[in-house]
């Protein structure tokens, strides 16, 4: 409908000094109702002194592309943002503020404004799941933990903010946008269910978060990649969802699609779990002559990898990234006044790095406030025993790999040479069942801290083996981690024979 909203605006922009064409609209009534919402706007985008021409401006729903001179037309309606699909070698020249527009005024006409960049064959971006922060303590929370760390980091290029920056407190978007926008590295956000503004119409509920954060859907050429954002919820009723793409989301990304090789990476990031999308059937028929396709989610706070086969052959890798928020900051708070909130998966607090290399790309976990060598958790003995335990009548041993898949290989060996072999088991993690108990047996958390939640869920990711007959005493043990999508981690521990 907005395609032909479009043609019909700028047909009758075009031809109205011609009465014919003039009287013709009139006797066909404006054509109709649905058409009349839709408002042509004109626009430029240039760098510096230079324009730009072949640059895709879209609306979140239409991709136009701007002339010889660097002009753009799009049909636009009341609430939509217009903003430039970045080229690969260009960044915005203020993207914390100006790399979209909104459209209170229709009649002002959209300056994008560019600077050239150079390509990076080797760049690192973070994946951050679920900050959501529900009241001015818990933003306390994030302040101290996660925007800390990445306030003080310098050693990537760009973040992606994977949805539920709050949680059903749109007032929180004002300090939460400061606090973002202080960071020196640039960020772009995802929409998410919790980020959603109840006070306001169904159709309404988003536009307090693209006053902040700019439009729920967008794209940008970054490094030779394709990176894409979607808008992965539709409401239902006053405050529910249906996991499920609106209709100007097929609409975007099928014209954007049209622009790319079919070799080109293409990372897509959206709130809810492409796996968990009641018509994903939709984008996998837009995705399958794809190569090459990387998923990005949040939403669930917990982490784990998927992999969707396509009627192509082409596998699409989706990475769920857990949540900065753990288990929505909740639990025993620790020294620093911050709340343990460990996922129901067993993985810290935390994100995801993902390091792109000629291309190719690998995964890491990064555990908040916790060195990045910390990729996994173990627990040796009795699976309802302490967490720090030994081994007794129990030889099993159970290893958490934060960020393990079912192509994840775990191998142990004695000091001897002795192999013990790792199975891979959905069960809850033993520090999660720990926590469980002593909830239950009101032993934690304390007065001044919140009981978690969601302690039944199984993991995805955990290994378990079981030691042969050992001598009392110490015995070392060499852990080997390995997956196709991660670097392999190697690391010894000690274990205790009671």
């Amino acid at each position: 409908m907005q395609n032909f909203a479009y043609f019909i605006l700028k047909f009758m922009r075009m031809n109205i000094l011609h009465k014919w064409i003039f009287l013709f609209g009139f006797c066909l009534g404006l054509v109709s109702n649905a058409q009349s919402k839709y408002t042509l706007i004109k626009g430029t985008v240039h760098a510096k002194n230079r324009v730009l021409k072949k640059v895709l401006v879209s609306n979140g729903d239409t991709i136009v592309q701007t002339d010889k001179k660097g002009r753009f037309e799009i049909p636009v309606k009341k609430g939509q943002v217009v903003f430039p699909i970045i080229p690969t070698n260009y960044t915005h020249s203020n993207a914390k503020k100006w790399w979209y527009h909104s459209l209170e005024d229709i009649n002002k006409e959209r300056v994008f404004t560019l600077k050239k960049v150079k390509t990076k064959k080797e760049f690192k971006f973070l994946a951050i799941g679920d900050v959501q922060v529900g009241d001015d303590k818990e933003l306390l929370y994030a302040t101290k933990s996660v925007l800390t760390e990445l306030l003080n980091r310098n050693d990537y290029d760009f973040s992606l903010y994977l949805g539920d920056l709050v949680n059903d407190a749109p007032e929180l978007f004002v300090p939460l946008k400061k606090l973002i926008d202080d960071i020196p590295k640039p960020s772009w956000v995802v929409y998410g269910n919790h980020d959603r503004n109840f006070n306001a119409e169904q159709n309404q509920q988003f536009d307090f978060f693209r006053k902040h954060f700019g439009p729920e859907t967008y794209a940008f050429f970054k490094n030779d990649i394709l990176f894409v954002s979607l808008n992965s919820i539709t409401p239902a009723g006053k405050y529910g969802y249906k996991n499920q793409y609106p209709p100007n989301q097929i609409r975007f990304l099928s014209q954007l699609l049209q622009q790319i090789p079919k070799d080109q990476q293409v990372i897509i990031s959206q709130h809810v779990p492409f796996v968990a999308m009641k018509n994903k059937e939709e984008l996998i028929k837009l995705l399958n002559p794809f190569k090459k396709v990387l998923f990005l989610s949040g939403h669930t706070h917990t982490v784990f990898q998927n992999e969707i086969i396509m009627p192509s052959g082409h596998v699409i890798h989706e990475l769920t990234a857990g949540a900065a928020s753990g288990n929505w900051w909740t639990g025993q708070k620790k020294w620093e006044g911050i709340p343990l909130s460990l996922m129901s998966c067993g993985t810290p607090r935390g994100y995801f790095e993902i390091n792109f290399k000629n291309k190719d790309y690998k995964i890491q976990y990064k555990g908040i406030n916790l060195p990045a060598s910390k990729q996994f958790s173990y627990w040796v003995g009795d699976y309802n025993s302490e967490p720090i335990s030994v081994l007794d009548k129990t030889n099993n041993i159970y290893i958490n790999v934060f960020s393990g898949s079912y192509k994840t290989k775990v191998s142990l060996k004695l000091t001897d040479n002795t192999a013990i072999s790792m199975t891979k088991e959905r069960l809850v993690d033993p520090y999660i069942n720990y926590i469980k108990k002593s909830q239950k047996e009101n032993k934690s958390p304390d007065k001044n801290s919140k009981a978690s939640p969601y302690l039944r869920t199984k993991s995805n990711h955990i290994w378990k083996g079981t030691f042969p007959k050992l001598n009392k005493g110490y015995h070392k043990v060499d852990i080997l981690i390995e997956d196709p999508y991660f670097s392999s981690i190697k690391e010894s521990i000690w274990v205790f024979k009671k």
